[in-house]
C-alpha cells in the first residue's frame, strides 16, 4: 500500500513526492540498527552496581561495549572485581561514572608478597596504566626471585620469602636506574597511598596491611574522554574494535561503526510501516488537491 500511494504521488506531483519520500526514509532510518549499536545501548548492571556503561563491560555485556582493562567479574550481590591486563585483581567499592572516579581494593594482597608461581612474561613490569593517579598515591613496586640487585635495595629487602624479594617507589628505582640493574623474574607496580609506603620496614604483615587498604583514583580511556563525548553527541556509543590487535575506539553508530566520529547526527526515531503508510495517507490529501488543480483541462 506504501508503494501504491508513493506511485500516486509521483504521478501528479513527482517533486514534491521524492521530497517527501526522502523525509521518510531518513526518519524510518533505525528499525535495523547495526548489531553492535543494539548490543551497547542498554546499561548493564554487575554486582552492587546497576546503570553501567563504557568503558566498562563484563557479565552478559560483550567486550566491544567497553574496553580494554575494564572488564568487571560480577558476582551476584557484590563488589565486582576489575583485572588489571596482567591479572592483578582489585575489589571495586565505589565508582562514581560521571566524574571518571573509583575506589578499589587489592584483592588477594598476599598473593603478591611472596608469590609462588611467576607467569611466562612477568619480567616485564606490570603496571595499572588505565588508571590517572593522584598526588596521594604512588606505585609500590615489588621485585621477586631477583639473581642480581643493587646493594641499596638490601634496606627494601621483604622478610621471610624463600628468594629474593624487595620492595621500593618509583622514584628509588628510576633516581639511580637501580631497576636496569637488577635481574628479577616477576616485577610487579600496585598502587597504594603515599602515606602509606613510610610505614614499611620490609615485614610481611606491614606489605599485606598497605596492600590490603583502600584508595581513590581518577580512571583514563581512549585518547582522552573528550573522543567518547564527542562519539555520543553526535548519536553513537562508545565501543572497541575488536578486529584491531590494539583494539582501538570505535564509535558504535546506528548505521555502521565509524573509527571515529561520524560527522552529522543519525535519526534517532524509527518509523513503522503502518506510521508511514498513515504519513503517505495524509500526504496524499495535502498534495494531491493541488496536483489535481495544477493539470490541464
Amino acid at each position: 500500500m506504501v508503494a501504491h500511494l508513493s506511485l500516486l504521488l509521483y504521478q501528479h506531483h513527482p517533486i514534491t513526492t521524492v521530497f517527501f519520500v526522502q523525509i521518510l526514509l531518513s526518519t524510518s532510518y533505525g528499525e535495523d540498527d547495526n548489531k553492535e549499536y543494539t548490543a551497547c545501548k542498554k546499561h548493564f548492571s554487575c554486582g552492587v552496581f546497576s546503570g553501567l556503561s563504557y568503558p566498562f563491560w563484563g557479565g552478559d555485556r560483550p567486550e566491544f561495549c567497553g574496553r580494554k582493562g575494564f572488564e568487571l567479574k560480577c558476582e551476584k550481590d557484590q563488589f565486582p572485581i576489575i583485572a588489571s591486563d596482567r591479572n592483578i585483581e582489585f575489589r571495586l567499592s565505589r565508582l562514581d561514572q560521571p566524574s571518571r572516579l573509583m575506589t578499589l581494593q587489592l584483592e588477594n594482597p598476599t598473593d603478591y608478597i611472596c608469590p609462588t608461581q611467576t607467569s611466562t612474561d612477568s619480567s616485564t613490569p606490570s603496571d595499572i596504566d588505565i588508571f590517572g593517579y593522584d598526588r596521594n598515591l604512588q606505585n609500590l613496586t615489588l621485585l621477586h626471585n631477583c639473581t642480581v640487585w643493587s646493594p641499596p635495595l638490601q634496606q627494601y629487602r621483604i622478610s621471610n620469602c624463600s628468594g629474593s624479594s624487595f620492595y621500593a617507589s618509583d622514584d628509588f628505582l628510576e633516581l639511580n636506574s637501580y631497576q636496569n640493574q637488577t635481574q628479577c623474574s616477576l616485577i610487579i607496580k600496585i598502587p597504594i597511598p603515599v602515606a602509606s609506603f613510610n610505614q614499611l620496614t620490609g615485614d610481611r604483615a606491614d606489605l599485606e596491611r598497605v596492600l590490603g587498604e583502600k584508595f581513590n583514583l581518577s580512571y583514563k580511556y581512549d585518547q582522552g574522554p573528550s573522543i567518547c563525548d564527542s562519539c555520543m553527541a553526535s548519536g553513537g556509543l562508545c565501543g572497541t574494535n575488536m578486529i584491531d590487535p590494539s583494539r582501538e575506539f570505535l564509535c558504535l553508530c546506528r548505521d555502521h561503526p565509524y573509527s571515529l566520529v561520524f560527522a552529522t547526527p543519525r535519526p534517532m526515531l524509527p518509523l513503522s510501516t503502518a506510521s508511514a503508510t498513515s504519513f503517505l495517507l495524509t500526504l496524499t490529501n495535502i498534495v494531491y488537491p493541488f496536483a489535481v488543480g495544477q493539470r490541464p483541462s
